[in-house]
Formats: structure tokens, sequence, C-alpha cells
């Protein structure tokens, strides 16, 4: 990594780029595993967080899709629960690796498409950073998503309960 490409990086990465970039470092253009406590803790959230849209995206259907199979099948809890924690690992795993990649390309796309040096610069900081907001409104988006899901899906037993309730007991 060059002197450019780290104050490129920090610029991006902004809160705690000293921790990335040391990790980054650490990772190489070889190696793709390095520990993230925030990725593994937060996964969805944490791609929200750190501006992660496309990720954000991906993981947020991925876990909606998982969600309804593992309801339609109604998937053991233990399977449910094991099968988070899976994920969660493998987030935390590669969530170095990702946001690497993702900054490197995104300042790519930057300096291609700006000359101006100030504006290029200004542009790199927009574009990264954190967003609390963005973080809040995703896991609130999971939650509606993931309630209608359960819901739709147990709507089919709240028809069985009703129709149990209709039966008269006293006629034979």
């Amino acid at each position: 990594m060059t002197i450019e490409e780290r104050e490129e990086l920090r610029l991006f990465v902004g809160k705690n780029a000293d921790y990335y970039i040391a990790k980054w470092e650490e990772l190489g253009e070889t190696q793709k595993v390095s520990w993230n406590w925030a990725a593994f803790m937060f996964g969805l959230l944490w791609f929200g967080y750190r501006k992660m849209y496309p990720h954000a995206f991906v993981f947020l259907v991925f876990s909606l899709v998982l969600q309804f199979i593992q309801t339609a099948v109604k998937t053991h809890p233990i399977v449910i629960m094991l099968t988070n924690i899976l994920i969660s690992v493998v987030v935390g795993m590669f969530g170095n690796y990702l946001y690497y990649q993702y900054a490197k390309n995104k300042i790519k796309q930057i300096k291609e498409s700006i000359t101006d040096e100030r504006q290029r610069t200004l542009e790199i900081v927009r574009n990264g950073g954190t967003s609390l907001s963005t973080a809040i409104a995703i896991g609130l988006l999971y939650l509606m998503a993931s309630s209608i899901i359960e819901y739709g899906l147990q709507e089919d037993k709240i028809e069985n309960i009703r129709e149990q309730e209709s039966i008269n007991p006293w006629s034979s």
C-alpha cells in the first residue's frame, strides 16, 4: 500500500481509519481472512453504518429469503440459531476484506471521474465515512420486512384457529 493509497483510504474511512488501515496492511493483497468484531456482532447494520450499500442490500435480501425458507419449512430453532451464528462468523471473518475491496473500488471510481484534486478529496470523504442513520434505517427496514414474513406465514395458523373456534362443540 503506497502512502497516497493509505491517505486516500484514511480519508474514505474517517472514523477508526487507523484500525482498518492496520488490518488491511496485515491482509496484504492475497489474504482475505481478518477478524472484525463489529461485522460479526452487527452484520447488516455494520454494512449500513460503513455505507456499504450494495453489501447491505445483498445481506438484507439474503437474510429475508433465508428467514422465509426457515419459517415456511418450520426449521427447528436450534438450527436457525446455528445458521445465524455461522453467518455472523463468516461476516466477521471477511468483513475487513469486503470493506477494503469496497473502499478501493469506490476511490478508484472517484479518481477516474474527477480530475480536480480538491473536488476528488471532498468526494472521497463524502462517499466514505459512517452513517448511523443509515444503519438505523436498515435495521428498521429489516424488522418490518421480517415481521411481515413472520405474520404472513403465520396467517394460515390463525385461519386454522378461527375454523376451530367456529366449530360448535355441542353439535354432533
